[in-house]
Formats: structure tokens, C-alpha cells, sequence
């Protein structure tokens, strides 16, 4: 079976990150190529050759056309060759494949499957990401873990308590849950909806919750995930005084993104919008601060674990599975089911 599933959206770059140069990034273990046309719209081909494979993104931007480096290959935003230096026509089967790529919510996604099924209604809807008053903030990183390893970090947040202590998870006199702690998983239509409820918890977060915590020294708290296939999770994070009103706007949302790079290794691009610190100072602050959760204690844990595992499926080694674990759980099922069909069309059509 497939590691990828191809007909789904995927983030493929941050919208900031495309402008003249090159952008290389192997996703879905191809090689991508991404550059922007002169009117600004967001392009992603094979970053490969058709000549002789060499990497495209070594070449050079020849107005809307790439140049290949090694003979002079020139192809425009379609892949198709608009010359050959020693041809006075170009070979016919001189063609880049090129991908349907959408900018969308200040991300550029891209679908690596049959392009005619690529709706952009499809792709994950996080309305935070451009919402000035918020000040999002967007930040990439890659890890040595199989994608579904950053889908099994992000949809069970028990881990808060013991990986991240001394960062977001220390607040909790007893890591266990608290009595009246909700925990609430379901099926809607193709999403994963998980919520997390912390009633009465200390008010000792590391960033403002909106809550004066000296006026309300306890706190209800709760996070409200929903996951789009196949690896998209948006994060709504809420608090109110203990035994509050529950109507609060959120004070903070996040986009976890992930995207396979191979097999073992995986691009995890964060978004964080917020209504404390609304500063550049702060933007920087936070753009360090939650980059670094992740360097330092997700990803080596992530890492360490895929290391554990080699290349085994994770339900061939058998795994103890918690209470808390049924949004991981859900999440590999409804993609593994979608793993399953992709695999059977894909016989089917080879008969």
C-alpha cells in the first residue's frame, strides 16, 4: 500500500516564502519546484529534467520560464519546453509535470494526485491565518517521524503534562485528569472534531489567556480540534474564570499542517494567530517560542519513536492504546480506510 495518499491538499509552502527565486522541497518524496510568474501567481512543478534529471531549481528564472542548468532546457509555468538550444523545435515529449497549486489563507497548498479532482473547496478553511487583529504568525519545520506520527502528536494532548513541563503543559498540580475534565470525540462528515475541557485548573499558563490571574487564581479551560484529511489541524484554545460563561472567543488559534517529505520524514508548518502581545516584539517572541516547543521536545520525541519503530506499521507492533488516544485513533482509521480505496482504484485501473 501507498505511504501517500495524492488526491488531498497539502501545505506546501508558506505564502511568504514564494516570491522571484526558487523554492526547492521534496514532498510526497518527489522533488517540487516552486516559484512565483511575474504576476505574482504561485507555481509548483517537477523539480527534475526531462533531458537528463538534473534539478531545475539550480537553473535560472529566464522571464516566466525555467532554464535548466546542464544543456538549456527553458520550460514555461505549464511545463511545457519553449526551447531547445540545439533543436529549432522542442522535442515533443520535453515536459515538466506541473502540479494544481492554490495560495489560500497565507499558505500555498498543492494536490500531487489527478488534477481533475482538485477542488480548491477542499482545502482546509483556517480564516484565522488572515485576520490582521490576530497578528498571525507562520513557521516551518521538518522532523525525522512518518506524517502520521505528527498526526498522532497533535490529536492527543495528554503529553502536554509530561513532554512540555517546563514550557506550555506545567499548570496542572496532578497530571491526571481533573474531576469534571471533558473529553469528547467525533465523527463529522470527513473531520475529526476533538474537545478537551480542564474545569478549574491554576491560572498559570505562560501566556495570557485573557483571564487576570490574580482577580481568578482558577480557570476552565478547553481546546477544540477539528482535523481535515489528511493531516490538517486547526486549534481553538479558550479559557473563561471557573464556572464562567463558555460563549469566550478563543485567545488563541493554531494551524498544525503536516506534509510527508518521504516516508520517515515529514514538513510540519505551524500557524498561530492571538490576542495577547499584538506587537512585532511579540510576533518574534512567539515565532521563537513555539518553534522551539517543537524543536526541542516534540520533534526529538517524534524522532525517537520513529527510530523505535524502523519502518513497521504502527498497528503491526501492537500498541497499548490509552482512553485518551481516541482522536489518534479515529484519525489513523479514516486514513487508512482512504490508504485502502486509493490502493484498490489504483489496482483497478491497472488491470
Amino acid at each position: 500500500m501507498a505511504d501517500f495518499l495524492l488526491n488531498a491538499w497539502y501545505a506546501g509552502a508558506r505564502a511568504n516564502e514564494l516570491g522571484e527565486q526558487f523554492l526547492a522541497r521534496r514532498l510526497l518524496d518527489q522533488p517540487i519546484l516552486f516559484w512565483r510568474t511575474a504576476n505574482g501567481d504561485p507555481v509548483a512543478m517537477l523539480d527534475r529534467c526531462p533531458h537528463r534529471f538534473a534539478s531545475l531549481h539550480t537553473g535560472r528564472r529566464v522571464g516566466d520560464a525555467v532554464e535548466c542548468l546542464y544543456h538549456g532546457l527553458r520550460f514555461d509555468a505549464a511545463g511545457r519546453c519553449t526551447r531547445s538550444p540545439y533543436s529549432e523545435t522542442p522535442p515533443a515529449n520535453a515536459v515538466v509535470p506541473t502540479f494544481p497549486v492554490v495560495e489560500h489563507q497565507g499558505m500555498v497548498w498543492i494536490w500531487m494526485g489527478d488534477a481533475a479532482r482538485a477542488d480548491p473547496a477542499l482545502i482546509p478553511d483556517h480564516p484565522h491565518n488572515v485576520r490582521a487583529d490576530l497578528r498571525p504568525i507562520f513557521g516551518h519545520e521538518t522532523f525525522s517521524g512518518n506524517w502520521q506520527l505528527g498526526n498522532d502528536n497533535l490529536m492527543e494532548l495528554t503529553h502536554l503534562f509530561f513532554l512540555h513541563t517546563s514550557t506550555i503543559g506545567g499548570y496542572k498540580p496532578d497530571a491526571g485528569p481533573v474531576e469534571g475534565e471533558e473529553y469528547v470525540v467525533r465523527q463529522v462528515g470527513t473531520q475529526v472534531h476533538s474537545h478537551t475541557g480542564t474545569p478549574r485548573v491554576p491560572n498559570k499558563a505562560p501566556i495570557d489567556m485573557g483571564v487576570d490571574p490574580v482577580a481568578h487564581p482558577l480557570i476552565d479551560r478547553w481546546n477544540d480540534i477539528v482535523w481535515d484529511m489528511p493531516s490538517a489541524m486547526k486549534f481553538a484554545m479558550c479559557a473563561t474564570p471557573a464556572g464562567g460563561p463558555r460563549d469566550v472567543a478563543p485567545y488563541m488559534y493554531q494551524s498544525h499542517l503536516i506534509t510527508p517529505e518521504t516516508k520517515c520524514t515529514s514538513h510540519y508548518f505551524w500557524n498561530v494567530a492571538r490576542t495577547f502581545e499584538l506587537t512585532p516584539e511579540g510576533d518574534a517572541k512567539y515565532l521563537h517560542f513555539f518553534g522551539n516547543i517543537f524543536r526541542t521536545e516534540d520533534a526529538p520525541m517524534i524522532e525517537d519513536i520513529q527510530h523505535n519503530m524502523g519502518e513497521a506499521d504502527l498497528w503491526d507492533l501492537k500498541p497499548v492504546v490509552l482512553p485518551r488516544d481516541r482522536g489518534a485513533v479515529l484519525v489513523r482509521r479514516l486514513v487508512a480506510r482512504a490508504l485502502a480505496a486509493q490502493a484498490g482504484a489504483e489496482a483497478i485501473a491497472a488491470e
